[in-house]
């Protein structure tokens, strides 16, 4: 194969989130990809990685800094906590390496200055100083990111989601104006350990799950103008409530509480209002408090149509079983939790979710030096309208959104 079809990729991290991205590259057809470097603490877990996707252990590095200076690679995919993320990208960035990078693209973590396991209650800090240090990250890495003129690829995979992209088909054909969005995410509760606290999430349900909805509406309505006006619509402003349900949970018995969520610091419930400069709105819920596996959801009401979208929880394959032993050693859908009575035992998750095609857009973007669907403006905008949200539910007031890095 041609070296204009050969990429070669550096991965830190090596959990979930990596082998979501490596199932996706394996799905990419058409282009050579190699793996040359797996960067992790755990270099257990990293060699048990390897393992699982026939690497070569010996690319393996405990120091991700390392990793990304030396490595030979084109892309620095970070498949790590959000607390690493801008300086690790940062580090790619100056080291003349473009970056795929898992959603959100930041957020805040607490006193930096500290280690992150000392930091004691960050959830609890000023969100108006939260905002402000966000805004920080989002100038330094835009800075960065065009002084060395490297390809920045922001993970949000809803962009790149079968319903959704069908979603902006027909909605081109139909010629109709965007009125209103409404999307969620929800399930009982993250696997992580991470997902609990601030310092390592930069918040709850809000920006850990609602992160999905969000950058998806955002995209939505920059694709809108930028297709029918050649401008994008930007978020205006944002107002929003949270809840932490655990607190409401703690006194009841374990048979009638099967929410697995256990916040520290974090909501674990949030619903978000985006108004946006054409005076069109979007309604986003984050969750963890919903049973029945992971249910996520976008609809589109415009001037002269209605489009829904079901990434998951569909009805395309529907399985009944009258206990969970007839299921037990088939996957079904991600955080169910239990596989008795009716599941919907989704085919091909990653492709509803868009992983594949996301990875396809991403490699192809950096070989041909050109900016991907899902690119650093939507990362920034999203991180605002988050972080907009978070200072909105604390204060009780609607949030405008600054276009620039100032509040």
């Amino acid at each position: 194969m041609s070296e204009k079809n050969r990429v070669k990729i550096a991965i830190v991290g090596a959990r979930f989130a990596a082998d979501l991205h490596m199932e996706a590259y394996h799905n990419v057809a058409g282009i050579d990809i190699e793996i040359t470097g797996v960067a992790s603490k755990d270099s257990e877990n990293a060699k048990a990685f390897c393992n699982r996707y026939r690497l070569d252990s010996s690319i393996v590095h405990e120091d991700a800094s390392i990793m990304i200076k030396e490595v030979d690679a084109d892309i620095i995919d970070l498949v790590v906590p959000p607390f690493v993320h801008v300086p690790f990208a940062i580090e790619a960035a100056k080291a003349g390496k473009n970056v795929i990078c898992e959603k959100p693209l930041t957020g805040f973590f607490g006193d930096q200055t500290i280690p992150a396991e000392d930091r004691k209650k960050v959830g609890l800090t000023d969100k108006k100083i939260m905002f402000q240090e966000c805004l920080k990250d989002c100038e330094r890495i835009d800075k960065v990111f065009s002084d060395n003129e490297v390809t920045f690829c922001y993970a949000e995979n809803w962009v790149y989601a079968p319903p959704i992209v069908k979603a902006k088909r027909l909605l081109k054909a139909s010629k109709g104006k965007i009125l209103e969005i409404r999307g969620g995410e929800g399930h009982s509760g993250s696997h992580s350990p991470f997902a609990a606290e601030w310092k390592y999430t930069g918040g709850g349900s809000l920006i850990r799950m609602a992160a999905h909805p969000y950058g998806a509406a955002i995209h939505l309505k920059m694709w809108e103008g930028l297709t029918q006006n050649g401008k994008p619509i930007y978020p205006q402003s944002v107002i929003a409530t949270v809840a932490k349900n655990r607190e409401v949970l703690k006194n009841l018995p374990p048979e009638v509480d099967y929410i697995n969520s256990r916040p520290i610091d974090v909501e674990d419930w949030s619903c978000g209002i985006i108004t946006f400069e054409d005076g069109t709105n979007a309604v986003i819920i984050g969750s963890d408090i919903t049973l029945g596996g992971v249910d996520n959801w976008l609809n589109i009401y415009a001037s002269n149509t209605r489009i829904e979208c079901k990434l998951s929880n569909n009805n395309t394959v529907m399985g009944y079983a009258p206990t969970g032993k007839q299921f037990e050693d088939e996957y079904t859908i991600e955080k169910i939790e239990t596989k008795a009575g009716w599941s919907s035992a989704q085919p091909n998750e990653d492709f509803m979710f868009g992983y594949p095609a996301e990875m396809k857009d991403f490699i192809q973007s950096v070989l041909d030096k050109k900016e991907p669907e899902s690119d650093l403006k939507l990362a920034i905008w999203s991180t605002k309208v988050m972080y907009a949200a978070y200072l909105s539910a604390e204060s009780g007031h609607r949030i405008e959104i600054p276009s620039g890095y100032n509040l």
